[in-house]
């Protein structure tokens, strides 16, 4: 492989050629969507992160430019609890160059904006290539059939318009190669440190995965072509060089990131989701990726899928491997990493085995495909014929995987898998002549099927995930039914949803980054670990790693302590009074009647119908942002509902108090918080269960929990405390007996066979494919709320569950009969749990007008602070629930204090009494010193800079 670096005029009827193919693709990958009334906003993370952020940062951004000395915003009081901006902004838009496009159209046109610029990110894709394939070839057919297989694959169909700048990898990867060829061919090192800044500033994550397979590429260019230069230390100076340049230039990004990454939720998660191989179905299965272009299901992120022309192209590649040993060798390594999860995990930064890094596969796989166009006409009948066999074997594999797996995702690839072959043959033996155009032409219409069969909306594919035209401005304008318009918008003023009661139609509502109200619930990349901390020891049920918090289960306590004043659900006539203790209904919208689902079928009149509405629900016990509290939690309860009732008497000082101070302070009271039912666990069979060793032999087996006591005193919660559980399922063997045997007890009627043969096979055939049996599990309790172990194959997702916490609702004078449980896996269960009631009589509303009163007084919120004053009787402490960061400063009467962390993850200080002025500052940890080193190295850059022009001179 050798690269022609001589500088050339720019050839622009290539890239006009490239622009009308681009037209054609972009027809296909984007029309139908277009065509058939959706947009391009996936409904989760386009719907929730890109494209409302895309939207604050052109607002951040075109405030900044046009306000004379208006600061870049540090902190966001109303993006959840409170987020920083910087960490946010720094991952999905800062260093970003196709997010300031956005500036170019006004407010009212950020959703076309934001579909331009996937269009426009797509199109920079195929240029990129076609600039780096004129390095290789010069024959416009030989580029086009290889920017066709580098554009259109499975891994960037998805990519393109779910999380959109994963696109951005594929622009600098094929740059970065050209630029590391440059320097190992004694050119300048300046290119490849541009490109290296640019790297670094699009996403650190990305960059991450572009760094290591630049160093990948670097170690096979020099083990493979350039032996020569092993030890040549002017070459690594110039390596050296860029990556030192580009780290200090970049670092006022950087360091801040990497702060921002080591003090967030996915420190310490387990390494590769606690695999060492993957499951057999994936190893299976994995062939068939290499062709399945419009295949959305990727196993952990391994996703291939491109022109079927590549079974012919890697046989022509390994037939020559002296010739193409960088592009062997690559795809040889990239195959072994693939099969391994620790290596998912290593470029996954330690966590999930996500294999994202398989995006630098579609660069040797794209250049195959090139050298394939070019060597057609002179194919030696070895290769020819190594190709039909290969195909043949490949063939056999996809036609065992179809008639297995039932897909039919794999009819299209296959039929342009044997035209392939069959052209190659004739072309070969004289019956085609210009071979070269078609198998181009039959690459085309490969392409342009693949990309037309995965957004066709039909088939169950992922263009159904995409909003409807004009949805996302609906919702942006209606989110809560127009409840919320009298709502004040100050920062402060929290709202909640109700569980599972979304009010709009899409249900993965994660973030409200649109309406300006402060609803708790947050979906980063990176959220703050204090808060994730805080969230498991409350054993919150809903907790993930990049949504900490959701709706807190609907949990009393929990929602007071945050300051929710208002509640919004879509509710039913059935479900309306199924919200906290508190609240009540102060807002519905007009009822409707869906006469056809679930209505009563001896309903009368009207008044017997179920309707739904959206509801608004207010509290006035909702805790105030900041207030003063003088009772202290000296040993925080270790039941997990008991720590959620001890917010209200008192707060836990995890960090930065004295002994003398704590020695001033109040012991906080907790009798008569919670109190612990004992319950028996009662089989559907009528037998007593042991919780710490249930086995659950029956798909449909029911366990029920008797309280032994059902009356209580005062207005309760009553919710399940889970305080350990663990799950060893049975063998696959075990798994199929029990099914079949369960099916065999179904037949109740005379004269059934039950046909346990084919049973049998249907249980492992489904079982093997989902890689069952597993760790994973849900548990539901009275048929509504539900306890899930994730399957390691939710990468990012995946979490180890320990405990947690299942509220049941609120009770006024009993408790309920008793709750159901049931499994969707069969195993033994170890559990131990306790039925907590937490009591929200007289105690508990006292204690919670005593917090109000103790409120911050004259609160005034600014760009990154917030202050007040307040009197103090004697020493407490003023706490909060502001997420606690180490970028917090306070100042009490003007003087500097020590910033406390309370409650596990919320800022407060110390006060002794008397009359005071606080304020709270904050600013992203680390950005001042990364600052600094930026400074520095755009110092040592245009020292750089003058050094190589002088010597340029002489």
């Amino acid at each position: 492989m050798n690269f022609d670096l001589t500088k050339r005029p720019i050839n622009w009827r290539l890239y006009g050629q490239y622009t009308v193919l681009f037209i054609l693709v972009a027809s296909c990958l984007f029309g139908p969507m277009l065509l058939t009334g959706h947009t391009l906003i996936w409904n989760t993370d386009a719907y929730n992160q890109h494209l409302p952020l895309l939207a604050n940062f052109r607002q951040t951004v075109l405030n900044w430019l046009t306000k004379p000395g208006h600061p870049w915003p540090n902190w966001n009081f109303q993006w959840g609890l409170g987020t920083d901006t910087f960490q946010v902004y720094s991952y999905y838009t800062l260093g970003d160059v196709f997010a300031y496009l956005a500036l170019l159209f006004p407010a009212a046109k950020i959703t076309l904006a934001y579909q331009v610029i996937v269009i426009v990110r797509m199109y920079c894709v195929g240029l990129a290539f076609v600039w780096f394939a004129q390095h290789l070839v010069q024959r416009p057919l030989t580029i086009m059939a290889g920017t066709m297989t580098y554009l259109v694959n499975a891994y960037l169909i998805y990519a393109s318009v779910a999380q959109p700048f994963f696109t951005t990898p594929f622009i600098l990867f094929p740059v970065l190669v050209v630029q590391i060829e440059r320097i190992l061919q004694r050119g300048s090192s300046w290119p490849l440190t541009l490109t290296f800044i640019w790297m670094l500033l699009s996403n650190y994550y990305l960059a991450f995965i572009l760094g290591i397979g630049s160093g990948l590429y670097l170690l096979l260019r020099l083990g493979t072509h350039y032996r020569e230069r092993w030890f040549d230390w002017r070459m690594y100076g110039q390596f050296l060089f860029a990556s030192v340049t580009s780290l200090l230039v970049t670092a006022g990004m950087l360091i801040p990131e990497i702060w921002g990454i080591t003090h967030s939720t996915r420190i310490g998660a387990t390494f590769a989701n606690g695999l060492k191989v993957y499951p057999a179905y994936y190893y299976v299965l994995l062939p068939k990726q290499l062709i399945n272009g419009d295949d959305w299901h990727f196993m952990y992120w391994s996703a291939l899928g491109v022109t079927s022309v590549i079974v012919a192209a890697l046989v022509n590649v390994y037939r020559q491997i002296r010739r193409w040993p960088v592009i062997s060798w690559s795809l040889l390594l990239g195959l072994v990493m693939m099969l391994i999860p620790a290596v998912g995990a290593l470029f996954n930064g330690g966590m999930s085995p996500s294999n994202r890094w398989t995006l630098l596969l579609y660069l040797p796989l794209a250049i195959s495909v090139m050298m394939l166009v070019e060597d057609l006409p002179t194919l030696d009948h070895q290769t020819v014929k190594w190709i039909v066999i290969i195909t043949a074997m490949y063939l056999v594999v996809l036609i065992g995987t179809f008639i297995f797996q039932n897909d039919d995702q794999l009819f299209l690839p296959l039929i342009a898998l044997l035209l392939t072959a069959g052209m190659i043959v004739a072309s070969t033996t004289g019956f085609l002549s210009h071979a070269r155009g078609w198998l181009v032409g039959l690459i085309l219409v490969n392409t342009l099927l693949n990309g037309l069969y995965a957004v066709l909306p039909y088939d169950g594919s992922y263009a159904k995930e995409m909003l409807n035209r004009g949805e996302y401005q609906s919702i942006v304008a209606n989110r809560y039914g127009g409840l919320d318009r009298s709502l004040t918008r100050q920062p402060g003023y929290r709202i909640n949803t109700l569980v599972d009661q979304y009010p709009t139609a899409q249900k993965k509502n994660y973030n409200d980054l649109t309406s300006g109200l402060a609803n708790i619930g947050s979906y980063f990349s990176l959220q703050n670990q204090y808060l994730g901390q805080f969230s498991t020891e409350l054993g919150n049920r809903q907790y993930e790693t990049n949504v900490p918090l959701q709706q807190v289960d609907n949990r009393t306590v929990w929602d007071h302590f945050l300051g929710v004043k208002d509640l919004f659900g879509q509710t039913t006539t059935k479900n309306q009074f199924d919200v906290p203790a508190g609240y009540e209904i102060k807002q519905t919208t007009a009822p409707k009647v869906d006469f056809d689902h679930g209505q009563a079928a001896d309903a009368t009149s009207k008044a017997d119908l179920v309707t739904t509405q959206t509801t608004r629900y207010q509290t006035k016990q909702a805790f105030p942002l900041l207030y003063w509290q003088d009772r202290l939690i000296q040993h925080s309860p270790s039941n997990m509902s008991a720590k959620e009732r001890a917010l209200a008497s008192g707060v836990v000082v995890n960090a930065g108090l004295t002994d003398r101070q704590r020695r001033q302070l109040l012991t906080a009271d907790l009798t008569g918080n919670v109190k612990s039912v004992p319950v028996k666990w009662i089989s559907n069979r009528l037998t007593k269960l042991n919780p710490a060793d249930w086995q659950v032999t029956d798909p449909e087996a029911t366990a029920y929990l008797r309280p032994t006591k059902r009356k209580v005193a005062h207005p309760s919660e009553v919710q399940l405390a889970i305080e350990q559980i663990k799950f060893k399922p049975f063998s696959r063997r075990e798994t199929i007996k029990f099914l079949v045997k369960h099916d065999q007890e179904q037949e109740l009627r005379p004269g059934t066979a039950v046909n346990t043969k084919f049973q049998h096979y249907v249980h492992w055939r489904k079982l093997f494919l989902h890689g069952q049996p597993d760790q994973s599990y849900t548990l539901t309790f009275n048929k509504q709320f539900e306890l899930q172990q994730p399957p390691q194959t939710r990468t990012s997702f995946y979490k180890v569950v320990k405990h947690a916490v299942i509220n049941l609702g609120v009770v006024q004078h009993k408790l309920p009969k008793q709750i159901s449980v049931t499994s969707n896996q069969l195993g033994t269960y170890q559990i131990r749990a306790k039925l907590i009631v937490i009591d929200l009589g007289p105690k508990y509303q006292a204690e919670v007008a005593t917090i109000q009163r103790h409120a911050l007084q004259q609160v005034r919120f600014g760009q990154d602070y917030v202050q007040g004053a307040i009197t103090t009787p004697r020493a407490g402490i003023l706490t909060s629930s502001i997420p606690y960061s180490t970028g917090w400063k306070v100042f009490v009467d003007g003087h500097q204090q020590r910033t406390l962390r309370t409650n596990t993850a919320f800022v407060g200080v110390y006060l002794p009494a008397g009359q005071h002025q606080v304020k709270f500052t904050y600013q992203t940890p680390w950005l001042q010193l990364g600052r600094q080193v930026s400074w520095l190295g755009l110092i040592w850059f245009g020292l750089a800079v003058i050094v190589t022009m002088v010597k340029k001179r002489r």
